[in-house]
């Protein structure tokens, strides 16, 4: 029989099984007690379901009967408080039916030590349902105009990456925060002599700079370059016509690697790139949300002794402090060239110094006081 007390974590969104905060955060309270999450079925092409985990999902209506649901919504609202407060905050009545009374339910019917609510709508629901939480926020631009209506009492503590992050979201408000960046729990691994090259980690999408990094290898043939993670149809599709003449230097893998397997893949790599392309709206859209959060994949190149050329942002600071990389302001070839050609330079001391980082960030030592603080509870 289990015995052991229970802990809710609210995901936001489908791309669960691509969150290593999220996971860290349950192998870490699993080793306690039993987790379980709530996140939205996945449906898009590089989104799947998290395995070896408890997870509860809800799916969305389908696009046929969105009338008849919006119909019921109105009705309801008429004289159920819950819905009435969605309605007069302009909340989508989809989020209502589907994701609201389904947490709802979820807590009605178990008896939880903690509940974590990752990002706005999630906290939110838990103070419309007067439910204390603690709030994990890792996006700030997702559902930003939702977050003033949360009543703050009935948040016990807040998990961000940075105190710029905490200004902007909670302003003056006082609140028990603990500082933890999207990093994995570092581990020695074997610094291999030989690498293999250039590694973009993520998704290849031109908002992340992946079209530049390919501009860079048509400049510098001397270049090859791997890509792990996934790709659009259209990306790939736009690759094989325009990009064909790299067939032989860049190499795309995007099988999923369990979060454990990453480190480990991307050891064999000599350096990683990191960017974001604020020339694309929805990047530079949301400037402060990205310029402001280190990448997970970021992290995952120093645990793996690999230095990184990267965006000069806010979020990429340390990146200068700790000397495990080079940032840059452009992403032109050039400026890709010269930071490349610094950090081989020196080699050696930019891989210790990445491992240095890795172990200054190690999630395990970032999250232990909230665990503590859990345990209590």
């Amino acid at each position: 029989m289990n015995n052991k007390e229970k802990i809710l974590i609210l995901f936001h969104g489908e791309h669960i099984a691509y969150s290593p905060t999220l996971i860290q955060l349950c192998d870490e309270l699993e080793k306690k007690y039993e987790v379980t999450i709530t996140a939205e079925y996945p449906r898009s092409f590089n989104n799947q379901k998290l395995t070896n985990k408890n997870v509860l999902y809800h799916r969305y209506f389908h696009v046929k009967t969105r009338y008849f649901y919006w119909l019921l919504f109105q009705f309801i609202s008429l004289f159920n408080e819950e819905a009435k407060y969605f309605k007069k905050n302009k909340l989508n009545y989809k989020h209502y039916f589907f994701r609201f009374l389904f947490i709802k339910n979820i807590i009605k019917k178990n008896k939880f030590k903690a509940i974590i609510s990752i990002d706005t709508l999630n906290a939110l629901f838990c103070s419309i349902l007067k439910q204390k939480t603690d709030f994990l926020s890792l996006e700030l631009c997702v559902d930003e105009q939702y977050f003033p209506l949360i009543n703050t009492d009935y948040i016990n503590c807040v998990i961000i990456q940075s105190p710029e992050r905490y200004e902007y979201l909670l302003k003056e408000k006082k609140l028990l925060t603990f500082i933890v960046q999207n990093s994995p729990n570092f581990k020695e691994i074997e610094i291999k002599e030989k690498r293999r090259g250039l590694i973009y980690g993520g998704s290849a999408y031109d908002e992340l700079g992946f079209y530049h990094c390919l501009k860079y290898l048509n400049k510098y043939p001397d270049e090859v370059m791997t890509v792990q993670g996934a790709i659009m149809k259209k990306d790939s599709d736009k690759v094989n016509a325009e990009y064909s003449n790299l067939k032989d230097r860049l190499k795309i893998n995007n099988k999923y690697l369990e979060n454990e397997e990453v480190v480990e893949f991307l050891s064999d790599y000599e350096i990683g790139f990191c960017f974001y392309n604020f020339d694309v709206p929805s990047i530079r859209d949301n400037y402060f949300n990205y310029a402001t959060a280190p990448s997970g994949k970021m992290f995952k190149y120093l645990a793996a002794g690999v230095p990184v050329v990267c965006s000069n942002i806010i979020g990429f600071k340390f990146v200068n402090e700790f000397k495990c990389g080079v940032t840059i302001d452009t992403m032109e070839p050039e400026d890709i060239r010269k930071a490349i050609l610094t950090i081989r330079e020196n080699y050696q001391l930019y891989v210790q110094n990445a491992i240095k980082a890795a172990k200054h960030y190690s999630f395990d030592k970032a999250i232990a006081p909230f665990l503590q603080l859990i345990d209590k509870s």
